[in-house]
């Protein structure tokens, strides 16, 4: 572990802040403000405490908060409320007087400290902010700064767009905007991210930063592009004869820290070249064991799983940060198919197009019975980025911890996978299944413990071999594995003496090694 960083906040940047700092192996502890808000960061594997700064004390043991920290990250902005200019500052304050000089302290600032000039304004300008919150950020930066002097850096960010803040929702659907063409301000949460990493990795302290997008594409062509985005009603803007506005520049923060922005134009966030991948991803038959190392990757990588009805918890518990979203089906469930797969593809569209890492997290293989297909096409058609990672298939897995050979030298060359839920059958499809089976090769049926009435009878009479061995595996790789060994004639009534836990997968047609 490197050092230990607390975060002051773990908001909207804060929370993502964390988490990445955790990858790079710090130790982090975090805080929120409000006491109901600490069970939802329970599932994280840093300490959260409650710290509740006021205008005259703080809240939460501050001192625990603070402990062995070598940086703080002061990361909560200005609330607007009547007389911030003068609560701000007395919040700060609070933390100064708790707070040892010799910490290092990352205190995330707002541009809303500088004046409009119509021209750039860097680190140096004589700030003289025009808004109350401007004025109530500018005075904590004092405080700061004579408190903690070269141990302080002041992070100046613009306005933050990301996941859960695309600007399409800024100002959609509002009427009679002013100043058309000035251009904006603003930085992407990656970006805003990366920057605190480089302070604090580059031990970048005693200094101003801002930090913006290279690019200030003008407000009423960029918000009325992010609103189409979305599909949302466009903002209306009216002329305005004499616009002010302020240029923040980023210079510093790219020379000093070496530092590229990975989204330089704020239009990017538009680009579905800048959107995560998408992965759909095979879960196999449910042993977090038998997973790819691709698979296990990107449920560790994921912030939105959207997870099918037989994936087992333990897989699921992997990731213990992420939104976990139901989108399955289980035995009997009403619900249209066509519904629910839409729903699917809605929701793998929206959070990507919000900037999340999405896994479609499915039992098995994806293009086995997994639907796969779907949402790929549904995926090439809205040209949204996508990897598929295969997955051990249920009967493979079968065969191998229950030791079928499903394909043997000198016994059988074939295996024939097949779902009982979408089986006509038919007189032309049960005679090549027949042929198969005689031969001495193996069906795989999928999905069939609730049709064993309409397919054994069938398939004894085709075959005309009643001692054709039938293996029924349940919960296939789990500790509750089970095993049902039988043949055409007995499986009916050994099914229903030995009572089956759904999955099951039959393998028919070879016998287990003994």
């Amino acid at each position: 572990m490197k050092k230990q960083i607390s975060i002051l906040g773990l908001g909207w940047l804060g929370l993502p802040l964390a988490l990445e700092l955790q990858k790079k192996r710090y130790s982090i502890s975090g805080s929120v403000s409000a006491l109901d808000n600490l069970k939802a960061f329970a599932k994280h594997t840093f300490p959260t405490t409650r710290i509740h700064v006021t205008s005259d004390t703080i809240i939460g043991d501050w001192d625990a908060f603070i402990y062995e920290a070598s940086t703080i990250i002061i990361n909560f902005p200005p609330k607007r409320i009547e007389n911030i200019e003068t609560i701000y500052p007395l919040q700060i304050q609070q933390i100064i007087q708790r707070t040892p000089k010799h910490i290092n302290i990352i205190f995330v600032s707002s541009t809303s400290v500088y004046q409009n000039t119509n021209r750039l304004t860097d680190e140096t300008e004589r700030c003289q902010p025009e808004k109350a919150s401007g004025i109530g950020v500018l005075k904590a930066e004092q405080l700061l700064q004579a408190h903690f002097g070269s141990n302080l850096t002041i992070l100046r960010l613009a306005g933050l767009i990301g996941p859960q803040r695309h600007p399409g929702r800024f100002l959609a659907n509002k009427k009679h905007l002013k100043n058309p063409n000035v251009p904006v301000n603003l930085i992407h949460q990656k970006d805003a991210i990366g920057l605190i990493e480089s302070i604090i990795e580059q031990h970048y302290f005693g200094e101003i930063i801002n930090g913006c997008a290279d690019e200030h594409p003008k407000r009423k062509a960029f918000y009325e592009k992010a609103a189409l985005e979305l599909e949302l009603p466009a903002p209306i803007f009216e002329d305005t004869e004499h616009e002010s506005y302020k240029l923040v520049g980023n210079a510093k923060s790219k020379k000093a820290l070496h530092f590229e922005y990975e989204y330089a134009n704020p239009e990017w966030i538009f680009s579905k070249s800048k959107l995560p991948e998408i992965a759909i991803v095979g879960a196999g038959p449910g042993n977090k064991n038998l997973l790819t190392l691709k698979a296990f990757h990107a449920l560790q990588n994921a912030e939105v799983i959207l997870h099918d009805n037989l994936v087992s918890d333990e897989i699921l518990e992997i990731n213990t940060q992420a939104e976990k979203i139901y989108v399955g089906k289980k035995f009997g469930d009403a619900e249209s198919q066509e519904k629910r797969q839409n729903n699917i593809n809605a929701l793998m569209k929206k959070y990507c197009l919000q900037g999340k890492s999405v896994v479609r997290l499915k039992s098995g293989d994806p293009y086995i019975y997994g639907r796969a297909a779907e949402e790929v096409r549904y995926l090439k058609q809205h040209k949204l980025p996508f990897t598929v990672i295969p997955g051990i298939s249920a009967a493979l897995a079968a065969a191998n911890t229950v030791n079928i050979p499903i394909t043997e030298r000198g016994q059988s060359n074939a295996i024939l996978i097949c779902t009982a839920h979408t089986a006509d059958y038919s007189t032309a499809q049960l005679n090549g299944i027949a042929e198969m089976l005689n031969a001495g090769n193996t069906l795989a049926l999928y999905m069939g413990l609730k049709s064993l009435d309409k397919i054994v009878p069938k398939l004894m009479e085709v075959c005309k071999n009643p001692n054709i061995p039938v293996n029924a595996i349940s919960n296939v790789s789990r500790d509750n594995e089970v095993l049902l060994t039988s043949t055409l004639r007995g499986i009916e009534e050994d099914v229903k003496k030995q009572e089956l836990q759904m999955p099951v997968v039959f393998l028919i047609g070879v016998k287990p090694i003994n």
